[in-house]
């Protein structure tokens, strides 16, 4: 048994090289608006290599990554494999910047990679005549607190691309509500000093300062895939426009819009001491369903707050109401007018009133204190007071619990109803059940036990249907390597990596010796561990080249022997 390892370990060792570990970039030049590609390669390693990447982020900006992947090749009839992390960045300034060299961990080995340099040239922007580029406008660079500004990002192109992703701005100081989100990118024609351009909207912001200062809106930022030609012979039979369509390659591509500096002002004078934040133009106004009623009765009171401005990032004013009515909380709703850029809709309250006892009442206006930013003063908008008759009650006094009128009338005539016949009373002791009843309740109780029943027994061997392939794995592998196959070696390596799927609860199907090695550490001894391994890249040889030809009629055997040890300890 010894000896046969020992032949097994002389040929992986032939096969594995030593560890090496390279970065490097898909290319040394760019623009400000491209990304470069960024990789990192550990040759030969046993495990997935571990980078520090913190020192990039001083002039890369990470648009996507770390991507991983595994490589295996044979060249020759000597094995490499390779494990791979990659990345897309994002220039953060123009001039000559350096990647530096970075340590990548490598099991307990650590490697250090070279220093890269990127000469990243100043994007063409909207003075050059760009060919892509965000534009931000906003429609005004002044503003008070809560006033709204609207900021419109649209793309102009000259090239034909599709968009990959949108990032849109986040900005501090800025409560933020969205217009218009494009779902679908529509363009048209447009032209800048002659130029013909393709445009879409993008996205429409309603942006409303919480502060005042000199506030920044953050720039939006896309990913585009830009069409180019193919760099192709000049001449030829194929040298056509409608050849030249299908020989197409896009280039990734990373703009973003300008960052915009608004200015937000105080307001001129302080603001009166009931107003809660409103700024826009908004009109109140407030009714009753009804202005007599009786004692107990519910009345139905309605605000109404209509306009333009920062709605929802105030309260109103509070509402005081006669002491002797009894005042349930309000609904509310809100309904937006979204088909216009200023933020305007309709806010509606609704109150329950249950007046006590009778007289004459006065509902107090509704107030609502704005600052319109169109005059520059604060204005307070009034609805009309609401007299009340109440009349004395037909009925005593109640408790409403309701939320309406109706339902409040019907509590009052439900808890007075008073039975008048005789009731028949039975004896202790002298009733007896139906065995109709019985049988309905025995009835009942089957149809609420047995689906839970056979729906607890489905859901149990569900559960435990992973448990039960893992105790026959061996089993069902033993079988399949007692059968000869014409490629032993692929026969084997499936048979091994179906085994261990089952065996360790495995979610991948497409295994390799490093991803066994690392399922198997510290569950069976490292012997068998190396064994394992060795038999699964002496499956692998034998698939891909001619190397492993004389463990050909001993390997499905061994690989028997294999998996009887293993599940032994794994039992």
């Amino acid at each position: 048994m010894l000896k046969r390892v020992s032949q097994i370990f002389l040929f992986v060792g032939f096969l594995w090289g030593q560890v090496s570990v390279t970065a490097s970039v898909d290319v040394n030049r760019i623009s400000q608006i491209e990304t470069v590609g960024f990789k990192i390669v550990a040759t030969n390693a046993d495990g997935t290599p571990n980078v520090d990447i913190s020192p990039l982020l001083k002039n890369f900006k990470i648009v996507s990554g770390p991507a991983q992947q595994t490589n295996i090749q044979w060249v020759n009839g000597a094995m490499t494999s390779s494990r791979s992390l990659s990345w897309t960045l994002l220039a953060k300034k123009e001039g000559k910047l350096n990647i530096p060299g970075l340590n990548v961990n490598v099991g307990k080995q650590v490697y250090r990679t070279k220093p890269i340099g990127i000469t990243v040239e100043r994007g063409a922007g909207r003075a050059q005549m760009a060919n892509l580029f965000i534009e931000a406008k906003p429609d005004k660079e002044q503003a008070y607190p809560g006033e709204q500004v609207t900021v419109t990002y649209r793309l102009f192109t000259r090239l034909n691309l599709s968009i990959e992703d949108i990032e849109y701005p986040k900005s501090v100081g800025f409560w933020n509500e969205d217009l218009r989100v494009a779902q679908t990118v529509r363009f048209r024609d447009t032209q800048i000093n002659g130029v013909g351009y393709k445009v879409a909207t993008l996205y429409k912001s309603a942006m409303f300062p919480t502060q005042t200062g000199d506030l920044v809106i953050a720039p939006m930022t896309a990913i585009c895939n830009v069409e180019k030609p193919s760099k192709r012979r000049p001449s030829g039979v194929f040298d056509d426009p409608f050849f030249n369509s299908m020989f197409r390659e896009t280039q990734r591509q990373f703009i973003q819009s300008d960052s915009l500096k608004i200015t937000v002002m105080s307001y001129p004078k302080s603001p009166p001491a009931d107003f809660t934040g409103a700024v826009g133009k908004f009109d109140v106004v407030s009714w009753v369903d009804t202005s007599v009623v009786k004692v107990n009765e519910a009345i139905t009171f309605k605000v109404r707050l209509k306009g333009t401005g920062n709605l929802n990032q105030f309260n109103m004013n509070t509402i005081n109401f006669p002491q002797n009515m009894e005042v349930f909380p309000p609904t509310s709703s809100f309904e937006r007018d979204e088909f216009r850029d200023q933020l305007t809709g309709e806010l509606s309250l609704e109150y329950i009133l249950i007046p006590r006892i009778p007289g004459e009442f006065r509902l107090n206006p509704v107030t609502l204190t704005y600052f319109d930013p169109t005059i520059d003063q604060f204005v307070t908008a009034r609805s009309p007071s609401e007299s009340i008759t109440v009349k004395p009650g037909d009925k005593s006094e109640i408790a409403s619990t309701g939320i309406n009128r109706e339902d409040v009338a019907f509590i009052g005539e439900d808890i007075r109803y008073i039975r008048t016949q005789t009731s028949k009373w039975t004896p202790r002791g002298e009733q007896s059940i139906p065995i109709w009843v019985w049988g309905t309740y025995f009835i009942a109780a089957g149809l609420f036990i047995f689906p839970r029943m056979f729906s607890k027994v489905q859901s149990n061997r569900s559960s435990t249907a992973g448990i039960r392939r893992a105790k026959g794995a061996l089993k069902v592998a033993l079988q399949s390597l007692s059968t000869q196959d014409e490629d032993p070696f692929t026969h084997t390596a499936e048979v091994m990596y179906r085994y261990f799927q089952s065996k360790l609860f495995l979610a991948s199907e497409h295994l390799d010796p490093m991803i066994l090695e690392t399922a198997l550490m510290n569950k069976i001894s490292n012997p068998l561990i190396l064994e394992t391994v060795a038999i699964a890249k002496i499956c692998d040889a034998g698939r891909f080249g001619p190397e492993a030809s004389e463990a050909k009629d001993t390997l499905q055997m061994q690989a028997g022997e294999l998996l009887k040890q293993i599940d032994g300890e794994l039992a």
